[in-house]
C-alpha cells in the first residue's frame, strides 16, 4: 500500500510538472528519442537477439571457458553462467541483466550467484565507453579504452568485496547446470529482444524528461555546477556528456560507477525481481571509490591533456507540436512507465527468501 501511494504521489507531481513546464518536458523527450534511435537501439537490439540465440546453443559452453578460472574465484559455477559475464562485459548492463534473468528462470543460477554476476558483469559496454565517451566526448579512443579497462578492474574488486561479505547460504540449493529447457527460435529471440529494448528505451525517455523538469526549477539558477551530478544520477549517457563538456574526467568516472536511476530501473524491469538489487547498489559504492583511485593513479602516467567536448545539441526543437498536447502525451508515457516498474516490484520472486 505504501509503495502504491508513493507511485501515485510521484505520478501526480510529474503530471503537475509536465503541465507547468511543457517545453522542458518536450526537450527531455526529444533528447531521449535521439539517444534511443541514434545509439541505444542500433547497438542493443541486434546484440539482444545474438545473445538469446547463443544462450540456447552448445557453443555457449566454449564461449565461457576462458573465464572459468576467474569465475571460480568468485564462486560461480557452470560455463553458461560464466559466459554471461563475458557477454555482459561486451554488451553492457542491460544484456547482463537479461541473461541473468533467463538463467534464474531456468533454475540453474542461485540468488547469490546472480548477484555476483550482476556485480561483475554490469558495466557500460566498449561501444559506449571507448567509442562514445572516449572517441566522441573526450576526443581520445586511448583514453576511452583506459576508462573501460579501469571500469572492469573496479568491477572485479567490488565483486570480490561482495563475495567475501555475502557467504553462500547452506540452506540454498545449488542446482546442477543443465541445457536450456525450451529451444529458442529466431522469431522468439527477436520478440524477447524487442521487449528488452523497449524496456531500456522507456526508462531512458522517462528519466530524460525527469531531468529536464528538475533542471527547469528556479533553484538551479545559482547552482549550475551541480547540474551534471543531477544528470549523472538520473541517466548515465547524458551525465557523461555533461561532465565531459565541463572537462571533468573524475565526473565521467562518477557516472560510470553510479550508473544512475535509469539503469537501476532498467535492471529492475529486466530482472523482474529474480535477483535483489541491494547487493549491486552496495557494490557500486565500492566501485565508485575504487574507480576514482584508479583513474587518479592512471592519469599520472598519461602525458598532456585531452580536449573534451559534447556532441549533444543544446536543445531539441519539436516541430508542429502545441505545448499542452506534448505535455499530455509525455504524461501518459510516464504513467505507463511507472506502472511497468510497479508490476516488476510485484513479481513472485520478491517473496523468495
Amino acid at each position: 500500500m505504501n509503495q502504491s501511494f508513493g507511485l501515485g504521489a510521484a505520478a501526480l507531481v510529474l503530471g503537475a510538472a509536465l503541465l507547468a513546464c511543457p517545453e522542458a518536458a518536450a526537450q527531455g523527450f526529444g533528447e531521449g528519442l535521439r539517444l534511443c534511435g541514434g545509439s541505444l537501439l542500433p547497438a542493443l537490439f541486434p546484440f539482444f537477439v545474438v545473445c538469446e540465440l547463443l544462450m540456447a546453443s552448445p557453443l555457449i559452453r566454449w564461449l565461457g571457458a576462458p573465464l572459468c578460472p576467474l569465475a571460480r574465484r568468485y564462486g560461480l559455477r557452470g560455463r553458461r553462467n560464466v559466459a554471461v559475464l563475458l557477454l555482459g562485459w561486451v554488451g553492457g548492463y542491460a544484456v547482463c541483466a537479461r541473461l541473468v534473468a533467463r538463467l534464474r528462470g531456468e533454475g540453474v543460477l542461485s540468488r547469490r550467484e546472480g548477484s555476483l554476476l550482476l556485480a561483475l558483469g554490469c558495466c557500460s559496454g566498449p561501444g559506449f565507453v571507448v567509442g562514445c565517451v572516449g572517441g566522441q566526448l573526450l576526443g581520445s579512443v586511448a583514453l576511452g579504452t583506459l576508462l573501460y579497462g579501469i571500469q572492469l578492474a573496479a568491477n572485479l574488486i567490488a565483486a570480490a568485496c561482495l563475495a567475501r561479505i555475502w557467504r553462500p547460504d547452506p540452506g540454498e540449493a545449488l542446482p546442477a547446470e543443465e541445457p536450456p529447457r525450451d529451444p529458442v527460435t529466431l522469431p522468439g529471440a527477436i520478440g524477447r529482444a524487442v521487449d528488452s529494448s523497449l524496456t531500456v528505451c522507456g526508462c531512458v525517455l522517462f528519466f530524460r524528461v525527469v531531468y529536464r523538469l528538475a533542471a527547469a526549477l528556479p533553484w538551479w539558477a545559482g547552482h549550475e555546477g551541480a547540474l551534471p551530478f543531477l544528470s549523472g544520477c538520473l541517466e548515465i549517457s547524458a551525465g557523461c556528456a555533461d561532465f565531459a563538456a565541463a572537462g571533468s574526467l573524475p565526473g565521467v568516472c562518477f557516472c560510470l560507477s553510479v550508473l544512475g536511476l535509469s539503469v537501476f530501473a532498467q535492471l529492475a524491469a529486466l530482472l523482474d525481481g529474480c535477483v535483489p538489487l541491494g547487493p549491486l547498489a552496495a557494490a557500486r559504492v565500492i566501485h565508485l571509490v575504487v574507480m576514482q583511485l584508479l583513474i587518479r593513479l592512471a592519469l599520472r602516467s598519461l602525458p598532456g591533456e585531452a580536449e573534451v567536448f559534447s556532441s549533444l545539441a543544446p536543445r531539441v526543437v519539436v516541430l508542429r507540436r502545441e505545448a499542452p498536447d506534448t505535455a499530455l502525451a509525455v504524461f501518459f508515457f510516464l504513467c505507463a512507465a511507472l506502472y511497468q516498474l510497479y508490476k516488476s516490484r510485484q513479481s513472485p520472486y520478491n517473496k523468495d527468501k
